[in-house]
């Protein structure tokens, strides 16, 4: 396979994951719990730094309060 292929390839596989994430959760969705965030950075925080941040709080809720609401393979839709 060549590199050209490769990166076609993650690339299709990262859309097609996305395309599924959206279909879950929309954009709306999505763009209001990004807007709550923004007294952060205004505060002077990175993106960077809200996504390391975002990325320890997910964890630990997965760890520790993560109860599923639908067992479907799709979230319920």
């Amino acid at each position: 396979m060549t590199k050209q292929n490769s990166k076609l390839e993650t690339y299709l596989e990262i859309k097609q994951k996305h395309d599924k994430m959206q279909s879950i959760v929309d954009d709306w969705t999505f763009d209001y719990s990004i807007e709550k965030l923004k007294p952060l950075l205004d505060a002077g925080f990175q993106g960077n730094d809200i996504i390391e941040y975002f990325t320890v709080r997910l964890i630990e809720y997965i760890n520790n309060k993560y109860e599923p609401t639908n067992t479907t393979d799709n979230g319920g839709k």
